[in-house]
């Protein structure tokens, strides 16, 4: 059982900096460690904040060594996964992504890997493929081959490392879930070591059809989790300290409709109030009792202890909250189980 903690990273435009913060302080390794996150994932969202210096292996090779090299000094003394970046800064991908991963001669991605694996660091477990999307190798994201991901998991696979991906399923309705044509996430599971889905109800109240995002509604999809043998990603951010994030309750519309699809706005426009922080955080908490429902109905049996129960559902989850790491003590104060 393990649970990964998202590190938060960008460049700066000279250098790598964490974003990770305790209160006004820089979070430490340790930090992570007392809030029981024994795996670290460092990673700056899909691509965009780390450095790309071009598109080549040769350019892959050295951005990859030069966040490696960043990463060293951190002394991380528990297994740790660096990303490898789909995007570069002005959001195009940094190469192709539809052929094979093995043939391609010049690859940008597999000098990535490379040289982050030139750095000699002990606790380097494995890779994060930062491309969130669910509809990649499908009909309706196909800049991405089902070949080039199996392609870079052997390659991962052949350097002993594993590969480990956090896609979403942001606001769709179950009815797109559960067609493999728009969310590829239970086929493509099978390249990778670890799924933590993002569920992505503590974004939005609402579904791309209109209707509400509803606890129950968070339970269907963390049943279609437990039937595909996938795992989930834990939420909550920075709307819980009193500054403008991405929880629901910090939204002055929670979007509007277009071409009969709600469209949701995305990230706050509006200030926290402690009523609001409040209710982001029994967002987040809904986490936990979703969980312990399923728990229930698969058992049938009450889930106690909680904690135990929750282990048993997902033995590994993935945590976002933000960059400050009193997000977590904040909602473990309603719901230490989170």
């Amino acid at each position: 059982m393990a649970k990964f903690a998202l590190w938060w990273i960008r460049w700066n435009g000279s250098n790598y900096e964490s974003r990770m913060t305790v209160g006004g302080r820089k979070a430490t390794v340790d930090d992570f460690k007392e809030r029981g996150f024994d795996r670290l994932i460092i990673l700056d969202g899909e691509g965009r904040n780390s450095h790309c210096s071009g598109f080549m292996y040769s350019n892959g090779y050295n951005d990859g060594r030069e966040l490696a090299e960043w990463v060293l000094p951190l002394g991380i003394d528990t297994p740790l996964y660096i990303t490898i970046p789909f995007s570069r800064p002005d959001g195009r991908q940094r190469d192709q992504t539809q052929a094979s991963f093995s043939s391609v001669p010049d690859s940008y991605y597999r000098g990535w890997i490379d040289g982050v694996l030139s750095v000699d660091i002990d606790n380097m477990k494995g890779f994060y493929w930062s491309y969130e999307s669910p509809l990649q190798t499908g009909p309706h994201g196909e800049n991405v081959s089902r070949e080039f991901i199996q392609g870079l998991y052997n390659y991962v696979h052949g350097h002993g490392q594993e590969l480990i991906w956090i896609p979403t399923i942001g606001n769709r309705a179950m009815k797109w879930i559960t067609n493999s044509d728009y969310v590829t996430i239970p086929t493509l599971a099978e390249y990778f070591d670890h799924v933590f889905v993002q569920p992505h109800y503590y974004q939005t109240t609402k579904l791309d059809d209109g209707s509400d995002y509803t606890l129950q509604e968070l339970v269907s999809r963390v049943k279609w989790m437990k039937k595909h043998g996938l795992s989930i990603e834990m939420e909550a951010d920075n709307s819980i300290i009193g500054e403008q994030s991405n929880c629901a309750y910090c939204k002055s519309t929670q979007g509007w409709w277009k071409d009969n699809h709600f469209v949701e706005r995305v990230g706050c426009d509006e200030k926290p109030t402690p009523e609001t922080e409040q209710k982001c955080i029994n967002r987040a908490c809904d986490y936990v009792s979703s969980i312990l429902k399923v728990y229930s109905e698969v058992f049938h049996k009450a889930p106690v202890p909680p904690e135990r129960a929750i282990n048993t559902i997902f033995p590994d989850r993935a945590y976002y909250f933000g960059t400050d790491l009193r997000v977590v003590d904040k909602v473990r104060s309603k719901c230490p189980d989170w």
